[in-house]
């Protein structure tokens, strides 16, 4: 049992990932009816329900970093390549999406059960981000990366609910979504065209880390 209890996340974010579960059948009853625990198993090993979807987060935010560093380009330039990655993946996973974008987790909770660290896949990926748009040029990229993010989330949602399209009904929600992604990275990293390239470390690897300001 132990290790089936260990695999929970990764079978979750499998059938999340197929279709064949969605956000919202993810109750700690449904889950635990899924996995086929108890409850008691449930808290024991993740200490709340919180514990383990956050471990099936984690495993999306790696698998949409290994997507964002793909469409970055060999060089690591390609911003409108990127953009258009995040909306294709939010469109494709839904369920996955929502768990990393919009669910609504006790973060001191989890941090007390060493649950969210600072090497999760998902700060990694943000760390990255951050760097990208420092090396695209911009002067503020804490704040640009997160009104990046911040748009691109925006899309996403428009797409999922059928809102993207309005005004051009003859482009589906998707494209539309996408065209607005593209224009929107390269207004928020014009220099992406001319922009160095990045190293990185391994393929698949979540984007590079951003640098540290010196005080």
């Amino acid at each position: 049992m132990a290790d089936a209890v260990d695999d929970g996340p990764a079978r979750v974010f499998r059938a999340l990932e197929r279709g064949e579960l969605a956000a919202e059948e993810l109750s700690a009853r449904q889950v635990c009816a899924f996995l086929g625990y108890t409850t008691g198993h449930l808290y024991h090993h993740f200490g709340s329900l919180d514990g383990l979807l956050c471990g099936v987060a984690q495993l999306a935010f790696a698998k949409l970093g290994a997507r964002l560093l793909g469409a970055a380009g060999p060089a690591g330039a390609d911003a409108p390549g990127v953009a258009q990655a995040f909306v294709e993946f939010g469109v494709a996973y839904p369920s996955l999406y929502a768990l990393m974008f919009e669910r609504r987790y006790d973060w001191a909770a989890l941090r007390a059960r060493g649950l969210a660290r600072d090497s999760s896949p998902g700060l990694e990926l943000w760390r990255g981000l951050v760097a990208q748009v420092a090396a695209f040029g911009s002067n503020e990229p804490l704040d640009d990366a997160r009104l990046f993010v911040a748009g691109l989330h925006g899309l996403v949602s428009m797409a999922l609910s059928g809102r993207a399209n309005v005004g051009t009904l003859e482009v589906s929600d998707t494209d539309a979504a996408i065209s607005a992604a593209r224009r929107l990275a390269r207004l928020i990293c014009p220099m992406a065209a001319v922009a160095k390239p990045i190293a990185t470390k391994k393929a698949g690897a979540a984007l590079p880390r951003a640098r540290r300001r010196r005080a």
